[in-house]
């Protein structure tokens, strides 16, 4: 079946291609900056001085928080959550229906509110300047942004979804044929 997908579904894949791009960028930084770090703790094993990477702890954290909320998204749009497909194909499709339309909505809700204090975590975090203190004092506040960001966009995506299953207007896969060949348990 073919199906022209509205303007702000392509609009919203769109936005949740680049952050996934960012996510793929945080995760190699957070594998560079681990390297370093070990490699530069464990010199003296080889009889040089040792010198851990300052600050790398703060920096892997904010990486990981960037690398799962870019992403989480696009792993909605997707549908490569795990799910679990054994109860979901067993379903007959009023059920199947229902089980998406609460998935979805829950979803949103959940997420929308992670955004919602998130940000206003951000701001506050922003305000008063909050770090890491160390040797380095790492900034916190842009990890808080982006899991703000990151949640917002879940939150859409699962609004977007919601709309799915009760318009024809988005295609939601709900029948055997339409569940995703990604992750099911």
């Amino acid at each position: 079946m073919s199906f022209q997908h509205p303007a702000i579904i392509r609009w919203l894949m769109k936005i949740n291609l680049g952050c996934a791009v960012v996510s793929g960028i945080a995760l190699l930084l957070m594998m560079a900056a681990g390297t370093a770090d070990v490699i530069g703790t464990n010199l003296d094993l080889v009889g040089l001085r040792s010198h851990p990477v300052p600050a790398a702890f703060e920096f892997v954290a904010t990486m990981m928080v960037v690398s799962v909320f870019m992403a989480i998204s696009l792993a909605q749009a997707r549908r490569a959550h795990i799910r679990v497909g054994v109860l979901v194909k067993v379903m007959p499709p009023v059920l199947r229906k229902a089980s998406a339309l609460l998935q979805f909505g829950l979803s949103a809700a959940f997420f929308l509110a992670i955004a919602w204090f998130g940000m206003r975590g951000a701001i506050h975090s922003f305000s008063v300047g909050e770090v890491a203190p160390g040797l380095i004092n790492f900034p916190i506040w842009p990890a808080r942004f982006f899991l703000a960001f990151g949640a917002l966009l879940m939150g859409v995506q699962s609004l977007i979804d919601t709309l799915g299953v009760v318009s024809q207007r988005f295609i939601v896969p709900l029948s055997d044929d339409e569940l995703p060949s990604g992750p099911v348990i």
